[in-house]
């Protein structure tokens, strides 16, 4: 990177703490507010492949899933309906206008199996600790303190339960300084005893990996049995 693109890189970044305010940044990396932040998610230009990551993920009905930083619901709504008539999806967020958007989305689209939950910076704050799918969409890298949040979810999955994380490497985005390496993420699940699972390649600027660990019925175990016949 030449120096002159450092340079520019550090100039947005000191003004996007001057906009959001230092106090702000130092408690977590603010979105946008909710009317603004929902217009900016549902465009409808947005490439998020929603039925390609839910496919890879073989969601089924009966599951228990948390769509942590849920946001407008685009992932929300149709993972809930992936997993009905039995199954429930949590929609974590930490703005309540976000979280009653997505509740007056899900009523009007008919999915009566989700359930918002008001997280806090640290904690998704789930009221059950058997969640099969821990979902992270672009939303690792808002968080300040990752490992801490991690921790917090780590208690609330089942012990053969997944962490999904979708983010980007800073090398593959011209606004690197807020993304996230992989590497890193896989060191913090690893802290956990959670390793990549299974990695999809469904996206061209961004990392989609799934973290388990080796307990019960997961990806990892199988693995393994498959190596030793």
């Amino acid at each position: 990177m030449t120096k002159q693109r450092k340079l520019r890189i550090l100039y947005f970044a000191f003004l996007w703490l001057l906009a959001i305010g230092p106090g702000e940044a130092s408690a977590q990396l603010q979105q946008k507010p909710a009317d603004e932040y929902i217009a900016l998610m549902d465009k409808p230009d947005r490439v998020l492949k929603v039925n390609e990551v839910i496919e890879r993920l073989k969601l089924k009905p009966g599951d228990i899933v948390a769509d942590i930083g849920s946001g407008s619901g685009s992932f929300s709504i149709p993972m809930a309906k992936a997993i009905a008539p039995n199954g429930i999806l949590y929609a974590v967020d930490i703005d309540q206008k976000m979280l009653d958007y997505v509740a007056e989305r899900a009523k009007k689209e008919g999915v009566t199996n989700l359930k918002t939950v008001l997280g806090e910076y640290d904690d998704p704050k789930l009221p059950v600790k058997d969640v099969d799918v821990a979902f992270f969409h672009r939303v690792l890298h808002m968080i300040e303190h990752r490992q801490t949040y991690l921790n917090s979810t780590a208690k609330y999955v089942k012990p053969d339960g997944r962490i999904v994380v979708i983010d980007k490497n800073p090398e593959d985005s011209p606004d690197s300084w807020m993304w996230l390496r992989q590497s890193d993420v896989d060191t913090w699940m690893a802290a956990l005893s959670f390793y990549p699972a299974e990695k999809f390649a469904v996206f061209d600027d961004r990392y989609f990996v799934s973290y388990q660990r080796p307990y019960g019925n997961s990806v990892l175990l199988k693995k393994r049995e498959m190596k030793r016949d």
